[in-house]
């Protein structure tokens, strides 16, 4: 059985955020690794960094606006 379960360490031992339904006595094996905070990481508000470019086809068109691409909605004449 693999349970992943939180826990926040208190002096000197972890206190369980959820109870486990483990038996008294019963050893088993801890790995420790730190929960990152989520809004703590740079893309979690990444819509608040949008503007309004006025750009009504800057998704299907970014490679025209990015590289100079003739548009994809351009047909070239022969």
């Amino acid at each position: 059985m693999t349970t992943v379960v939180r826990a926040i360490y208190e002096e000197r031992g972890f206190r369980l955020k959820k109870p486990l339904d483990l038996k008294l006595g019963q050893e088993v094996e801890l790995i420790v690794r730190e929960v990152r905070d989520i809004e703590s990481d740079p893309a979690f508000d990444l819509a608040s960094l949008a503007v309004e470019t006025g750009v009504s086809d800057l998704a299907t068109e970014h490679d025209h606006y990015l590289y100079g691409l003739p548009k994809r909605g351009t047909q070239i004449a022969e």
